[in-house]
Parts: structure tokens; C-alpha cells; sequence
């Protein structure tokens, strides 16, 4: 029995870590005496430069539970005051420490266990170090958003001068968070919010924490499960999630770009729950779904009976192993869960997994990984080819098994095709609701990377053309021009063939224009109206274009009907149709007495918007 999976067991979706949190971190660590698995916290050095710099800043650090609050907290207090390591976390709520210059730190480990009094002798202290009137003392304080945002509320509501200071301070606070800044020039205060930034250094440092922690090798380099003809399924498992020849696993690559997708999405996932994600790849067993993962025993006894099945990583990674409700209650896994991957068909790979045709993909899928590959789907493929023969098992169970054995097949082929497989109907992201997840992160990464326009004509071409079917209605070619058409009265058509303000070109400098940029905050691609060069207008409008929308306008462009999506992107797009021709009227200049035109909008023989004017 090995202490570091019994300590790892800790982490992942069971009752027992439903409350696992920084604090009772190392007693679990103490519980099995193993080492800890620590990583760098990801604004470690932020708080070091706000609190140790030459003037101290104040730091809030919010974001939702399991972000790692505390964690930075207690990372920054055992690196910069080792000799007392020992008081953390201590009994009160708030701690005093000194910094150089005669300087006071006073940390609140977490606002929500400080009681209502000592909140409200903190208050006046915490408030003027905020405004910046004593340069002397500074805060490094963790909450979530409502606690936050409760005590200056609270605060207030009082009489007084103090009521009124608590109001400036809520409504700067309040402003920051909304509009998602770190600094306010009227405060001394950085104000980190966790759950806001998306990390893929974050995610490979909770992977590498759990999958290469020191004590591996001790604990496993002699266990008997570790032979080759029944491989333990944990050690299988961890090998398929780590580099494999000084490259990185397609396994780990894939988990890590759904990650992305589902940020830009916003769908946040903290820290705590990255953790479970990568125990419950490891240790998933879907034979208990009582007592989810696996021990030493159980992974010996799976693989003698080679039940590789219920230890199957990638059904484990969207939780399969779980009962729905354990399932739906760990956020992690409903962005699989999103995804669809497993019932999302793609008739090439199905016949490569069916049909062993073409050849060149089967190979590629059943090449590696033979024991979740060939080895679990080649028994129940041979009994479906053989449905009648002999054999116990019903004619529907039959069925049954190899629906479920194919749907397992998909989705290890999504987890382990190479992104840019040919064709292009053969690339993984074929096998989800999400088919140009691939061309979202290109995009992403082109825009990061600040590449030039020429790389990114191509995606603006497809969106330009996507909003145009969907403005007109119209199977519309019409890619150089945006043309914001509409109805005229009320209606619930949400297409129309009436543009009441002239084409925005694409690619033009003297006129309005569409250009694609980064928003540097939530990391996903705007689609932005520009104006003329002349003008000192920045932006006209933009529409951000979260995965979802994304794959809307890309369908779109490339035959799907527009009514066949939901009727939000219909609404986000109508509503950017309708702040950008505000926006343009009220930048274009317009002699007074000229007659306001109206184009009726038509479809050449080429598939062009073709338009008659009519003056008005």
C-alpha cells in the first residue's frame, strides 16, 4: 500500500476532500508523511513586489473557493518570515508582522473568519491605509468578491465620517472588479482577482506537482503491478499524461486546450479543482462509484482480471467514473461534459474505428496505447461483427456494450490526435460541439503572438461572411464587405434585407473598417469596428467572440442555417448590428438637409450583396 497514493486519494472527487482547502493541507501531508506538492503560486511575485517594495502597497486577493487565496498567503508568509512558520495558521484571525523600515503588515488570512467585531475595529486602520494616509502600515488580505464587497457595504450603512469613507472605498472597489482593473489611481491597492486569468503554466505546474512529486519512484519502483503483461493501471495511467521522448503528451495537450476554450468561455476553473482533475485521471475507477478511486489493491486486483475498462483515463477525465451528482457538483468536468466528446459522430474516424478504413488513420488511433486502445475494443467489435454466433450475452447487449465501447473509443481519439491530422474531417476537435475549437486557439495564438494581418485575413474573411448570412439572411459569398442589415418595424424576424448605413470594408484605412484584437484581460479574440485613420475615435464597437459565438459565425460561414444555433447568438449579434450603426451616425458628419438612404439589399449571380439605393 503506497502512503502517496492514499495521500493523493486526498485530492480527488470524493467526500472526503469536499472541504480540502489550504488549511488542512499539511495535516493530510502529516497524516501520510509524504512531501507536499507545492508549485510556485502564480502571483507570488506580484505580492512580493506590492508589500516588499520600497512603498507598500496593499493587496486584495480575491476570486472564488479553491483559487489558491490562501495559499498565496501562506507561500508569501513562510518565505519571507521562516523563523515564524510555525504560527501559521495560527488562531487569530489577523496577523501582525514587521517589515523593514519600521513598517507593519497585517494580513487577514480570510475576511469570512474574521468575526463581526474585530471587522469593525480593523475598519478605520484598513480603510486609511486604502486611501493611502499611512504610508506606514499595509494590508494583505484574502475574500472572495460578496464578502469583500459586504464589509464596505455594512460599513457604510453607518453615520458618520466612517460611513462615509467605507461608501468611497465600495464604489472604487465595486468599479474595479467590474471593470476588471488592478489598480485605481485613488487607492493604494492592488486588487488581484484569481479567478479572472487564465494560465497554462498554472495548469502544468499542478500536473508536474502530482505527476513527477518525488516520491514516485520510492513507492512505486518495486510494486509488483508494475509489470508489463498487467500493467498497474495507475502507473499506466501517469505514463500517458507525461512527456514521451522529450515531448509533450497529446493527452496533457488536449485537457490543457479545452482548459482554454472553457476560460475564454468563462468557465473558470480554480486551482483546487485542477487537482481533482488529474487524480481522478489517475486514479478513476468507474467499477465503485461509491468509493471512486483507486487504492494499490484495487488497481492490483483490476489488473489481473484486465478490467482495464473501469480504470479508462480519458472516460475518467469528464468524470465517468462518478455518480451524475459527484459529477455535476466538481465544475472541472463539466467542461468535457460541454464538449459532447464521446457523442459527437465524424463518420471518417467511426470508420476508421469500425471499418479499419482508411488504414492510415486506424493506425494512428490503435498504434499506441494498446491497452484502452485495441485491447478494450477489439472484444466487443468482433462480437458485434459476429451478432447470433455464440456467445451468452444477448443480441441488445451486444449492442449495448459496443455503442459504449465506440463512444470510449471517440473519445480517446480526441485526447490523442494530433491537432493538425489530415484531413482536416480527421482533427480532433471534430468529435465535439466545438468542431473549430483548433481554429479558435490558432487564432488565439496568432492575436497573442501579435501576428501580422496577412495570418489573420483569413479568420476575419470567414466572420465577415458568417455575420453577413446572418444579418441578410442570404447564402451571401460576400466576405470583403459587412453589410448591417435589418428589418424596418416591428418584427421577429431577426434577418432583414434593409441596410440604412453604407458596407464596412474590411480591409480599408480611409473608411470604417473590421479588425480582429485580443482583449488583454479575459485573453479571447474581438471582432472590432474601426474607424477612418483621420478620425481620433478609438474603437466604433467590438463583438467579443467567446468559443461559442466563435463557432456560430464559423458554421454559418460555411453553410449551416443561421436558425439552427440558439437564439442568444442571434441576440448578441443583432445588439453589436445595433450599437455599431449608433456609433457610426453619430461619428459620420452629415450636411444638414441631406436625405437619409436606405439600401435594399439583394443576391447577385456570384452569391455578392448587390444594393439599391432609395433616398428618403
Amino acid at each position: 500500500m503506497s502512503a502517496l497514493i492514499e495521500f493523493l486519494r486526498t485530492f480527488g472527487p470524493v467526500a472526503a476532500s469536499d472541504s480540502l482547502c489550504d488549511e488542512n493541507l499539511g495535516q493530510a501531508q502529516s497524516a501520510f508523511s509524504v512531501a507536499r506538492l507545492d508549485t510556485d503560486a502564480p502571483r507570488g511575485q506580484d505580492l512580493r513586489d506590492a508589500l516588499l517594495g520600497k512603498e507598500s502597497t496593499n493587496v486584495i486577493l480575491t476570486g472564488t473557493a479553491g483559487d489558491g487565496k490562501t495559499y498565496h498567503i501562506r507561500q508569501f508568509f513562510t518565505s519571507h518570515f521562516p523563523e515564524r512558520a510555525g504560527e501559521w495558521p495560527g488562531e487569530d484571525g489577523i496577523l501582525s508582522l514587521p517589515l523593514a523600515g519600521g513598517r507593519e503588515l497585517r494580513i487577514i488570512r480570510d475576511l469570512s473568519e474574521v468575526s463581526d467585531g474585530e471587522k469593525a475595529s480593523e475598519l478605520a486602520a484598513f480603510a486609511a491605509s486604502l486611501l493611502g494616509e499611512t504610508p506606514n502600515r499595509c494590508y494583505l488580505v484574502a475574500a472572495n468578491d460578496g464578502q469583500l464587497l459586504k464589509y464596505f457595504r455594512d460599513a457604510a450603512s453607518r453615520e458618520g465620517p466612517q460611513g462615509e469613507r467605507a461608501e468611497v472605498l465600495h464604489r472604487a472597489i465595486s468599479e474595479m472588479l467590474r471593470s476588471e482593473r488592478e489598480k485605481d489611481t485613488a487607492l493604494k491597492l492592488v486588487l488581484i482577482n484569481l479567478s479572472r486569468s487564465w494560465s497554462e503554466a498554472v495548469v502544468d505546474k499542478i500536473f508536474d506537482a502530482v505527476l513527477e512529486h518525488p516520491e514516485w519512484g520510492s513507492h512505486c519502483a518495486k510494486c509488483p503491478g508494475s509489470a508489463e503483461t498487467a500493467p498497474c493501471p495507475i502507473l499506466l495511467n501517469r505514463s500517458l499524461l507525461r512527456p514521451v521522448e522529450g515531448r509533450e503528451a497529446v493527452f496533457r495537450t488536449r485537457i490543457k486546450q479545452a482548459l482554454r476554450l472553457a476560460a475564454a468561455n468563462d468557465q473558470h476553473i480554480p486551482v483546487r479543482q485542477l487537482l481533482t482533475l488529474v487524480v481522478n485521471i489517475l486514479l478513476g475507477d468507474a467499477a465503485r462509484p461509491d468509493d471512486p478511486l483507486l487504492t494499490c489493491a484495487t488497481a492490483r486486483t483490476r489488473a489481473q482480471a484486465g478490467n482495464y475498462a473501469a480504470t479508462n483515463p480519458y472516460n475518467s477525465a469528464i468524470g465517468l467514473n462518478l455518480r451524475p451528482e459527484r459529477r455535476r457538483a466538481n465544475r472541472v468536468f463539466n467542461v468535457f461534459e460541454i464538449l459532447a466528446v464521446g457523442q459527437e459522430t465524424n463518420n471518417l474516424i467511426d470508420s476508421a474505428l469500425v471499418q479499419k478504413q482508411p488504414e492510415g488513420l486506424h493506425d494512428i488511433i490503435f498504434g499506441e496505447d494498446k491497452t484502452y486502445g485495441d485491447g478494450l475494443f477489439s472484444p466487443v467489435r468482433e462480437a458485434y461483427f459476429n451478432i447470433g454466433g455464440a456467445g451468452s450475452l444477448s443480441s441488445a447487449d451486444v449492442i449495448k456494450r459496443f455503442r459504449l465501447g465506440l463512444e470510449a473509443q471517440r473519445r480517446r481519439a480526441f485526447f490523442r490526435l494530433p491537432s493538425e491530422q489530415q484531413p482536416e474531417m480527421a482533427r480532433p476537435w471534430r468529435l465535439s460541439i466545438f468542431q473549430h475549437g483548433g481554429d479558435y486557439l490558432r487564432l488565439l495564438d496568432a492575436l497573442k503572438s501579435g501576428a501580422s494581418r496577412d495570418i489573420l485575413d483569413p479568420f476575419t474573411r470567414h466572420l465577415v461572411r458568417g455575420l453577413n448570412r446572418t444579418f441578410t439572411g442570404m447564402m451571401t459569398v460576400d466576405e470583403d464587405r459587412l453589410w448591417l442589415a435589418g428589418t424596418i418595424g416591428k418584427t421577429d424576424d431577426l434577418a432583414g434585407r434593409v441596410a440604412t448605413i453604407e458596407p464596412i470594408e474590411r480591409t480599408s484605412q480611409t473608411q470604417f473598417n473590421v479588425r480582429l484584437a485580443l482583449d488583454p484581460v479575459r485573453e479571447r479574440p474581438h471582432l472590432r469596428v474601426m474607424p477612418p485613420r483621420i478620425t481620433t475615435q478609438a474603437v466604433v464597437s467590438e463583438l467579443p467572440l467567446r468559443p461559442l459565438l466563435f463557432e456560430y459565425l464559423m458554421r454559418v460561414a460555411n453553410g449551416s442555417l443561421p436558425t439552427s444555433f440558439s437564439r442568444q447568438c442571434h441576440q448578441e449579434i443583432r445588439h453589436f448590428a445595433l450599437v455599431t450603426q449608433t456609433a457610426i451616425k453619430r461619428i459620420a458628419v452629415h450636411e444638414d438637409g441631406q436625405p437619409q438612404v436606405v439600401r435594399i439589399l439583394a443576391l447577385g449571380s456570384r452569391g455578392e450583396v448587390h444594393a439599391q439605393s432609395l433616398e428618403i
